[in-house]
């Protein structure tokens, strides 16, 4: 079928890239170098950690407490980073060389989940489990050489457990010399062998992960590529490049550098409150900043602290390869002698230290990618070569046989672009792309679509067909013209696609979104969200405008900052007026619902029948002689009419009820009382109501207002609960009495309280 008008190929990562051959190329959503085989950023890095997707091997970070623990390969022995001290202390009675219990030989990985400490000891071909709050030795597997009978795994003695990883409430133990994978969980005794061994897979895995949806990874050792099976075991897929899993892991905090030296970030070195740093370690730069009490500690692979060099840190090895090749498969325009017009590149980033060479070559015939790539067939001279993008000006000694283009120059890399070039290629009916990607080994361009246009549409056709006569002549005039085409061309596109710049889900981010929301809309955005969390808030308007300054218009305007704020989405997909979808909070309760009281020497209100509570004047507690002056309990009340304080004390008021566990810091809960200061009527007054999971008679039991059942709360005695950016509005919790009970595991189960308690193995007092 002919092409009607001009069009264009579209090559991008979520559609199709159509490569046809690529040389040190990654293919990842993105064209881009791949990483050097033996560098950091590599599955084989030395560091252990597997290109950067997980922590290095031999470290494992305690989710609750954000404490480190080290295995020092050297001693054979585990040290814990203590804050307080601000160094790594070796832990007692744990490690040591040895075939006893508790000690190890040849032990090269940890794993911590479920408040217990994973050793895999390859040298004594066992598996050893440690409490973390009392280092009570809870599990071994694997041969034992004391009196003790040994748990080890069926299929033979011969197992041998080389690697770790966890993931919530599960760990995985890699078995290298069946080429087995187990998986235990806290609380459980008994293994469960999840990946079944094999003569094909003996020997052949070294090093295991688990992502955030439990997937499991194994690392060939032979092929260096990672196998890929799901939570119950079955193969999925191959990757060859961790570019390609970044997205599904949670970036780990430490990075080791080439000398064996790691950063511990002050968020995590210090006492209190830890936390994990709000940018991941870089393998570019593992130790930027470090060395500074405000930056973080510097220690080398054993835990001992090291002083920061004065001196300028030598460059690492490199990160990716020096340059690559990527050429498309060939493109069919359909039409006999095209003549293609432009490519277009959407630039994710062009860092200094980079070059992108852009080049076509067009055909009557579609040839094989082999004859494409074998220089004797189609030699260089017949690639159009006319671009080239560099991140930063190159030495007057560079090669300068082709016109550059300079991108923005900075630190880091260059912010996103667009770039286009005219196709100066001969006609014909198919055309193949090539980029050519050069880097210096620490930086890599970006690339993340191309477009194609096809055929030309020049201005030429608006001339006498005089001007066109000649080939050499339309040529020169085509490009020519092209100048100018180029501009106008942008402005018709623009003026084309005004709608988008009024549809909350297509405008483009950044200004002009926020201009949509600020001057068309007078609606106020928050600085920290997202443009996604923008997008909800802006997507809501409408609806939200024709309801604005009612009951159901403000719940649901809160509903949409909730769901920004807790990130439950489907907060937001509730329409006013619709049935309450996931969860029926916020709640609302006007204040004339709560005036309710008897009133005696009134007929209307002194019904004795109903079950409402007696009017008193210590409801407002205003100061009044002879009639309510209770010391503890009287307030200097000198506004309003204490005759009618029966009607005013609730008058214009509500109350917004929401789980307490949906705002979790200070800035959380300034957020949401900035929306209801601006949202709700002038004349009104709100009160903020934080609902603890609690069911207490007469206190906290309206149904569906203020009652959310939870579990029993975890008492901390004589001590607090670490919690400093804690909203304004939530409850005191940890109160003896009042919603804290002290018992054990059969207290759970329905025995009495405090039996069960053993200090050390199930309690910490503190």
């Amino acid at each position: 079928m002919r092409a009607q008008g001009p069009t264009f190929w579209l090559l991008k990562g979520d559609l199709d890239w159509r490569e046809g051959y690529t040389e040190n190329i990654v293919t990842d959503g993105q064209i881009r170098l791949a990483v050097d085989p033996s560098g950091p950023l590599a599955f084989a890095s030395q560091d252990g950690s597997l290109g950067g997707l997980r922590l290095p091997q031999g470290m494992a970070l305690d989710d609750t407490s954000l404490l480190l623990y080290l295995l020092d390969r050297n001693t054979q022995s585990i040290k814990r980073y203590e804050p307080a001290a601000r160094e790594f202390l070796t832990l007692p009675n744990v490690g040591g060389p040895g075939s006893e219990a508790r000690q190890f030989q040849a032990a090269g990985a940890t794993a911590i989940a479920g408040g217990n400490l994973y050793i895999a000891d390859r040298g004594n071909r066992r598996v050893q489990v440690f409490a973390l709050n009392s280092l009570a030795l809870r599990h071994v597997w694997g041969p034992w050489d004391g009196n003790r009978r040994p748990v080890e795994p069926d299929h033979g003695t011969a197992w041998e457990p080389v690697d770790l990883a966890a993931a919530g409430d599960r760990v995985a133990i890699l078995d290298h010399h069946y080429g087995r994978v187990f998986i235990h969980q806290p609380g459980k005794d008994a293994l469960t062998e999840l990946i079944e061994g094999s003569e094909e897979n003996a020997g052949r895995f070294s090093r295991i992960a688990l992502d955030r949806d439990g997937r499991i990874y194994l690392l060939d050792a032979s092929s260096m590529k990672l196998m890929v099976f799901d939570t119950e075991g079955r193969y999925l897929e191959e990757a060859r490049d961790p570019g390609e899993l970044l997205d599904r892991f949670a970036r780990p905090a430490i990075r080791l550098d080439h000398k064996g030296r790691f950063c511990l970030p002050e968020s995590l070195a210090r006492e209190c409150p830890r936390e994990l740093p709000s940018q991941p370690a870089s393998a570019l730069s593992p130790l930027v900043g470090c060395g500074s009490g405000e930056a973080g500690l510097l220690f080398n692979r054993h835990g001992d602290l090291l002083e920061p060099s004065p001196d300028p840190e030598q460059a690492g090895p490199r990160l990716y390869a020096r340059q690559g090749t990527w050429i498309s498969a060939a493109l069919d325009s359909r039409i006999h002698a095209c003549q293609w017009h432009r490519v277009e590149l959407d630039l994710h980033a062009l860092p200094p230290g980079s070059k992108l060479r852009v080049s076509t070559y067009t055909d009557h015939e579609p040839r094989s990618i082999q004859d494409i790539v074998n220089p004797t067939v189609i030699p260089e001279r017949l690639w159009e070569t006319h671009h080239a993008l560099l991140g930063r000006p190159v030495s007057e000694s560079a090669e300068q046989e082709v016109p550059v283009t300079v991108c923005n120059e900075g630190s880091g890399t260059a912010s996103a672009r667009q770039e286009e070039m005219l196709v100066q290629s001969y006609p014909g009916q198919y055309l193949w792309l090539r980029l050519q990607i050069y880097g210096d080994g620490y930086v890599t361009p970006r690339v993340e679509a191309v477009r194609i246009h096809y055929p030309r549409d020049a201005y030429l056709k608006y001339l006498p067909a005089v001007f066109a006569a000649e080939y050499e002549s339309r040529s020169f005039l085509e490009r020519f013209l092209s100048l100018f085409q180029t501009e106008w061309d942008a402005i018709e596109t623009r003026i084309e696609n005004i709608a988008r710049y009024f549809d909350p889900d297509a405008v483009p981010a950044g200004p002009c979104l926020e201009y949509l929301a600020s001057q068309w809309l007078a609606l106020p955005l928050e600085g920290s969200w997202n443009s996604e969390q923008k997008r909800r808030l802006l997507a809501a308007a409408p609806e939200y405008y024709e309801r604005r300054g009612t009951l159901e218009g403000l719940r649901f305007i809160l509903r949409i900052y909730l769901a920004n704020i807790t990130g439950i989405r489907e907060l937001a997909d509730e329409g006013i007026g619709q049935a309450p979808g996931v969860s029926a909070f916020p709640v609302l309760v006007e204040g004339y619902r709560r005036r309710e009281f008897l009133m005696l020497q009134d007929e209307e209100h002194s019904r004795l029948n109903r079950n409402h509570p007696l009017w008193s004047p210590a409801v407002v507690g205003r100061l009044q002689l002879d009639v309510f002056a209770r010391e503890g309990k009287v307030r200097l009340v000198s506004t309003g009419d204490p005759e009618r304080d029966f009607f005013h004390e609730h008058a214009h008021r509500f109350q917004v009820f929401l789980p307490s566990t949906w705002l979790r810091s200070k800035a959380d809960e300034a957020l949401l009382q900035r929306a209801l200061d601006r949202e709700k009527p002038a004349h009104t007054k709100y009160e903020l109501c934080l609902v603890e999971p609690r069911f207490r008679v007469g206190i906290q039991s309206t149904v569906g207002v203020d009652t959310i059942i939870g579990d029993y709360p975890v008492a901390v005695l004589a001590g607090s609960t670490g919690e400093t950016d804690v909203p304004v509005n939530r409850p005191p919790r940890q109160r003896l009495g009042y919603d804290t009970v002290l018992g054990g595991e059969s207290f759970r189960q329905g025995g009495m309280p405090l039996a069960g308690i053993r200090v050390g193995i199930n309690t910490v007092l503190s």
